[in-house]
């Protein structure tokens, strides 16, 4: 098949969208097929050279992935894409683990899409997918977080280590759970531990376990926790606070597959997929060899990298409809929310990310005599924001955000001063569009923004405009 007679076949059940690709998407290069069903689809494969099929999730209450895992299978030649308008974790994660190479969300743009098409190239085979299903699902309109789907469900099928980075409370654990239960180890043990949470003498004990008489106290053989995640997913979260010595032996846990209990002298064998999380920069930790470059490069085959909730405000609503969902049964009946909350909600900089958010609507529930949430329900800090923020001004939004961000990092870092950090992030755009309006003239430059030019010098050597 030549690129110049690309066949796609497009399955959907609405009229309009069949339309709307087949008139936006064929021309001298694509050849469009439409199909509204299951079976003239399959006519349609079995009777043309279809490159590229576009398919719809849902038809009626037909969910079509398990068709997209037995066509790829069956015609491993062709690239399959997803379309659909409910764009939650399992869709995309699903799609990409029964053969989908790429999934869209309703309405997208139907050049990227043909951009996409136009980059295929003929395949010799595929690769066999093993199709898992999730025990929750989220809901997400942040493209981050859609390709983020879209890497667990190629990367859940493989043994490789990741590494989840994010800040405290993007849900880091839920990331590692996702990959675990779409993996073929879903039917064995995920055993998650806090490594901030273990005591210096206890670490060791409690990753590889001891023998008895190991130490006083040790009464009776202990298994640790690689070996209780044996055949299946360890999570190590918050894989800085390891310390260095502890560092070298889970290095030597990951060459050699085998771990030693305490006291002992034989060693266990193991088969254990790894996941660690940090919320720290290990490369910076790296750097200051306080992190093992050998066991960071060891852990970091492949990288996830969580946003905060102060990047995925779009979802945040989508999020409250979950939250409410999951913590129904406290009021006995459904929950809703005031679009006067909703507005406050988004407001907000959410420093403690999705677990913050999660924990206040849950307070707001409980607070709450009726089954609506009100501003008054929600917690103190989260109204008041709302009173700093000027509603008509979305840069002033913007700012105060970041400020409270700024503010939020103050116990955090050593060397952290919000007022230094906001005038630099602030100032510089100011003084590099002077610049640029000014065309490098220092002396207008300096007129235009009310300084004198030997102020301007300093900044943009400082700044190192």
């Amino acid at each position: 098949m030549s690129q110049e007679n690309l066949n796609v076949l497009v399955l959907d059940d609405e009229n309009d969208i069949l339309w709307v690709l087949k008139e936006g998407l064929e021309d001298k290069k694509i050849k469009v097929y439409t199909a509204s069903c299951i079976d003239e689809a399959y006519s349609i494969l079995q009777n043309n050279q279809i490159l590229v099929c576009i398919v719809d999730i849902f038809l009626g209450d037909i969910n079509t992935i398990e068709y997209v895992n037995l066509w790829s299978k069956s015609y491993p030649e062709i690239y399959f894409i997803i379309i659909t308008a409910q764009n939650t974790s399992t869709n995309v994660i699903e799609s990409i683990k029964a053969g989908a190479v790429d999934f869209f969300l309703k309405p997208f743009d139907l050049d990227e899409l043909k951009k996409k098409i136009l980059s295929f190239k003929p395949k010799p085979n595929s690769t066999k997918i093993v199709n898992k299903t999730l025990p929750y699902d989220f809901q997400s309109k942040c493209k981050k977080m859609l390709e983020i789907y879209k890497l667990i469900g190629k990367v859940a099928k493989s043994n490789i280590n990741v590494l989840i980075e994010g800040e405290t409370g993007t849900g880091k654990e839920i990331i590692a759970r996702m990959l675990h239960y779409k993996s073929d180890r879903s039917d064995m043990p995920f055993i998650p531990i806090n490594m901030a949470a273990l005591p210096d003498e206890l670490v060791e004990s409690e990753l590889f376990g001891h023998s008895k008489g190991a130490f006083t106290g040790a009464n009776n053989i202990k298994k640790g926790k690689f070996e209780l995640a044996n055949r299946g997913t360890i999570f190590l979260d918050e894989i800085s606070e390891m310390s260095y010595a502890i560092q070298s032996k889970l290095l030597r846990v990951l060459q050699e597959k085998e771990v030693t209990r305490l006291g002992a002298d034989g060693t266990i064998k193991l088969d254990v997929r790894i996941i660690a999380a940090t919320n720290k920069e290990l490369d910076a930790l790296v750097e200051k060899k306080l992190f093992r470059e050998d066991l960071y490069y060891r852990l970091k085959v492949i990288s996830v990298k969580l946003p905060g909730l102060n990047e995925r405000q779009d979802d945040i609503e989508l999020m409250v409809d979950y939250f409410l969902e999951k913590y129904s049964y406290l009021k006995d009946n459904n929950i809703a929310v005031s679009n006067e909350t909703l507005d406050v909600l988004k407001c907000y900089n959410w420093p403690g990310n999705v677990r913050e958010l999660e924990n206040s609507i849950l307070y707001a529930i409980i607070n709450t005599d009726t089954y609506v949430i009100n501003p008054e329900n929600l917690p103190r800090k989260v109204v008041d924001n709302k009173k700093h923020v000027n509603d008509g001004n979305s840069i002033a939004n913007d700012l105060y955000r970041l400020a409270t961000q700024l503010i939020s990092m103050y116990d955090e870092m050593d060397n952290c001063v919000p007022f230094e950090e906001y005038i630099t992030i602030t100032e510089t755009p100011l003084i590099r569009a002077a610049m640029d309006f000014s065309s490098n003239n220092k002396s207008k430059a300096a007129k235009i923004l009310g300084i004198n030019r030997n102020t301007l010098r300093k900044k943009l050597e400082r700044y190192e405009i």
